[in-house]
């Protein structure tokens, strides 16, 4: 019998969640950010299988690629009681996703570039990107996360380290501090 979708996560969906975050290279600061942001969790163990599921996706948005074996028996990557009928290779990319393209775009409108094509001249030096173009959700994640570190070190240095506390005219400034305040300044 099934188990309802609102029970508590699965061990096998703590293993995927697990393994994508390992092949994402993600630290373990920006995978309990995720948590936090989007299920107000501090781990995956406080999760639904609905919202274990909703994490995984967000992962393969990242650039998580589940991997098949070639029994064609379900991944370990696929959602308990989801059927996959398609299988991916080890090659497989990701595209970024609207939503990643619009959350790069929005952090970096936050920083203050000294040259016209900073932002492109950034994502080649400092986060490797090829011509300073996402392409793939695995770049998308790391321009993310490169960018909100670079924002944050800037305010820091403008601010003092409780800028997190202050209020600001820019509404863009005041909605990155809702989404992204550490606890220790709730």
């Amino acid at each position: 019998m099934p188990k309802p979708q609102n029970s508590r996560i699965v061990p096998k969906q703590i293993q995927i969640i697990k393994i994508a975050q390992r092949q994402l290279n993600m630290d373990d600061e920006s995978y309990r950010q995720i948590l936090f942001d989007e299920f107000s969790a501090a781990s995956c163990t406080q999760l639904t299988i609905d919202q274990g599921n909703q994490l995984i996706d967000i992962m393969k948005d990242k650039g998580f690629v589940p991997k098949f074996k070639k029994n064609g028996w379900r991944s370990v990557a696929a959602h308990p009681g989801e059927k996959r009928t398609t299988k991916s290779g080890r090659n497989v990319i990701s595209l970024a996703s609207p939503k990643e393209r619009a959350k790069l775009a929005a952090v970096a409108a936050l920083i203050h570039w000294r040259v016209e094509n900073g932002l492109e001249l950034f994502l080649e030096k400092r986060v490797g990107i090829k011509s300073g173009k996402v392409r793939t959700a695995g770049e998308a994640y790391k321009a993310i996360e490169a960018l909100k570190k670079m924002f944050e070190n800037g305010m820091k240095k403008l601010h003092g380290p409780e800028w997190w506390i202050m209020q600001f005219d820019d509404e863009r400034k005041m909605d990155y501090i809702k989404i992204h305040k550490p606890e220790e300044y709730r």
